[in-house]
């Protein structure tokens, strides 16, 4: 009896080679395309991550070998070729800028380019202050391992930012807790009564004496001379019947009886803030802050600057000149005055261009009003 041809062992491997000679090339196919898409999202991936590292290194508050970090160029590089040490890096590019507006654009700082493309690292120690950001953005190629199909180099570009937190500022006090106004309140004090003792009674004999003489003599009677009825009267000898106490009265800057204020407003060259206080008492302040647009603030090409010269409020005045970001106003320490008040910040020019940074903020050292600090974004 013949065998079936199809069931010669053979011809059944002959079968299996044609087969799998007719899929390798599909299968090699899918293999190195996965091998590709691998590499393509590790790539990206080291580039994000690099970016995210360098910036957050950037961003870091504090100082090395006495440089800022956001200075540190060199620091800010090796922050993001340490992050993906195996994929090379064609850019790394360092800028700045003061964060976005309302509509999403940038807000760029004086003579520094906020494009990531640009590469403005380092910058000035005296124009960056809280809120501004480091922007670092890391670019590489890639190119696929066999050119199976003839296409350019693919470049992958990520940028990250952080925000600057250049200054913390720590306000103490060693005073206690709670602050008590004084007021009177009589308290009682007991009453020392002194007693007069009465005299000692004494009894006087009166005797009467009869000449020498046989009849017989007089005896003697005596006679009581009683001494008038004495009355006792006790005399008092008291302290006043009342002496002072301390009453507390807490100072409460909360609420209807705390501090509040009205918007900031830029009239001219002054920025300035109306203060009420309701708190019933005169306040003592621990610091006052201020941010405005020092660099580009005043509309004009040759001096866009804005120096801040004067201080007011209540007949307080402080007058000096202060060109940065922003200021803890040197040796000023006001006191606010119950009801209305308004603070006002003179600059050397006209206040023309706002940025969104302006700020007051007025922190207290009286006790009781410590945590409840001015702030015109509140």
């Amino acid at each position: 009896m013949k065998k079936s041809p199809l069931k010669q062992p053979g011809k059944r491997r002959a079968q299996a080679m044609v087969e799998f000679m007719l899929a390798l090339p599909l299968l090699l196919l899918l293999i190195y395309g996965t091998i590709e898409v691998g590499r393509l999202i590790f790539i990206f991936s080291s580039v994000a991550n690099a970016s995210r590292e360098a910036a957050r290194y950037g961003s870091t508050t504090g100082e090395i070998d006495d440089v800022a970090f956001y200075q540190n160029c060199d620091g800010i590089r090796d922050a993001a070729n340490e992050s993906a040490f195996i994929v090379p890096f064609d850019e790394i590019n360092i800028t700045y800028d003061r964060g976005v507006n309302e509509h999403g654009e940038q807000i760029p700082i004086s003579d520094i380019d906020p494009d990531p493309e640009a590469d403005t690292c380092p910058i000035d120690e005296d124009m960056i202050r809280n809120g501004d950001r480091i922007i670092v953005q890391v670019s590489a190629q890639y190119e696929p391992i066999i050119s199976i199909i003839p296409i350019d180099p693919l470049e992958i570009v990520s940028a990250s930012a952080h925000t600057f937190l250049v200054s913390i500022p720590i306000v103490g006090s060693a005073m206690p807790t709670g602050f008590f106004a004084e007021t009177s309140t009589p308290s009682l004090t007991p009453t020392i009564i002194t007693v007069t003792s009465p005299p000692t009674l004494a009894f006087t004999a009166t005797s009467t004496h009869l000449p020498p003489s046989g009849k017989t003599p007089t005896s003697i009677v005596p006679v009581d001379t009683i001494p008038p009825t004495i009355t006792f009267t006790p005399t008092n000898t008291s302290l006043p019947t009342h002496t002072p106490s301390i009453t507390p009265t807490p100072i409460s800057c909360s609420g209807l009886s705390g501090v509040s204020h009205g918007p900031l407003t830029i009239d001219g060259d002054v920025m300035k803030m109306q203060i009420t206080n309701n708190s019933g008492h005169v306040l003592s302040t621990a610091e006052v802050y201020l941010e405005w647009n020092h660099d580009t603030g005043h509309r004009s090409a040759s001096d866009p600057t804005l120096h801040l010269r004067r201080i007011n409020i209540a007949g307080q005045t402080w007058i000096g000149d202060i060109q940065t970001p922003s200021a803890y106003i040197p040796a000023f320490y006001p006191f606010i005055p119950t009801g209305e008040s308004t603070i006002q910040f003179r600059f050397h020019q006209n206040y023309d261009l706002t940025d969104g940074t302006e700020r007051i903020i007025i922190n207290f050292s009286t006790p009781g009003c410590v945590n409840y600090p001015v702030d015109s974004r509140n």
